[in-house]
């Protein structure tokens, strides 16, 4: 049954009415017709609550603006498909201005987020404020917005990140097949903190895994990157990895082009994978500062790697207790700077 929109906002009024189904604001499942208007009215019924989103294809032409209060949820990654078709904008953008602080735990969960192809500049979804004001106002919010079991394919960006968005956690997600999975652009403002990839995977992303040029706090607990073209650049970031694993079948694992940074890898495994070849190097880091802490990390290849590590600025900090096929494919170290912070690899 489809509510008209005088009765519909009287039934979000009702107690205990803080759900509804796009079906009833007029959303077709089919994919025959677009869905976008249908989502906005669904979404403007209730304000904090599930906006729930059957099995089904929706084609969206627009994007989708959520609030901070508002959960999107379907009823499994593989049957609730979002269609996206804008080569322009966001999928979806969560953003309010409703509070500096809101306090909530918002969510987007079981759905596919697909995109209209990886050379447009499509965005999948887009958290918080946009410092150009196009996508959502510049002082929007978007902390606490998290991904539970979502499919994102199809993207230039498959995530975005804008201004006022952290503590955002990623969990059960796969963020695979886009130009870049992740993607945070410099200039973003009070953003980063406490960024979470939990039991998730990014991987087969053309360009990028993780691309941060905004200084983020990475934190990784069993999370895959897995042959990105890059599995993480960074540009003075915070990376922390525990449980972790990253495979490539090129270019480089780890890349941190410019900026003060920190990396702990711990208890994980990296393994460059194809049976030929010659990769440059697993980490690189160019003129500027890092720690690290890399200890009880398993390195493997298949074939030459030039470097484990190329230096070239100031490292502090350790790496410890590597092993794995080591030198017979890796020459452990570019350089003298990077020699002084490794200890304890006589099996590497």
């Amino acid at each position: 049954m489809i509510f008209p929109p005088l009765l519909l906002a009287f039934v979000s009024l009702l107690p205990g009415s803080s759900s509804v189904s796009v079906t009833q604001c007029g959303a077709d499942p089919t994919g025959k017709t677009d869905s976008t208007q249908a989502f906005a009215t669904c979404l403007s019924s209730v304000p904090a609550g599930d906006i729930l989103v059957p099995a089904g294809n929706y084609i969206i032409g627009g994007s989708i603006v959520k609030n901070r209060n508002q959960n999107l949820i379907g009823s499994g990654s593989k049957v609730s498909v979002l269609e996206c078709r804008s080569v322009t904008s966001p999928c979806i953008v969560v953003a309010d201005t409703s509070g500096v602080n809101n306090y909530t735990d918002s969510r987007i969960e079981d759905l596919t987020i697909q995109g209209p192809g990886i050379d447009t500049t499509s965005i999948g979804v887009y958290f918080g404020g946009d410092p150009s004001g196009h996508f959502s106002s510049s002082n929007a919010f978007a902390d606490a917005a998290n991904l539970v079991s979502v499919r994102i394919l199809g993207f230039h960006y498959g995530i975005e990140w804008g201004n006022n968005a952290y503590v955002n956690k990623l969990v059960r997600t796969l963020v695979f097949g886009n130009a870049t999975g992740l993607y945070v652009p410099a200039g973003v403002t009070n953003s980063g903190e406490n960024t979470g990839l939990t039991d998730t995977a990014v991987f087969n992303n053309r360009d990028f895994g993780i691309d941060d040029h905004g200084s983020f706090e990475w934190m990784l607990s069993g999370a895959s990157l897995d042959y990105n073209g890059t599995a993480i650049e960074f540009f003075g970031s915070v990376i922390h990895a525990v449980n972790s694993h990253f495979e490539q079948s090129g270019a480089q694992v780890i890349l941190q082009p410019a900026g003060s940074g920190s990396l702990s890898i711990r208890d994980s495994e990296i393994i460059v994978q194809a049976s030929s070849g010659s990769d440059p190097y697993v980490l690189s880091t160019w003129p500027q500062n890092l720690n690290v802490a890399i200890d009880n990390v398993s390195i493997w290849s298949n074939h030459p790697v030039q470097y484990f590590m190329h230096v070239q600025g100031n490292i502090t900090g350790s790496i410890n207790n590597l092993y794995g096929n080591g030198n017979k494919l890796i020459h452990a170290m570019a350089d003298a700077s990077s020699k002084a912070v490794v200890s304890a690899n006589a099996a590497f």
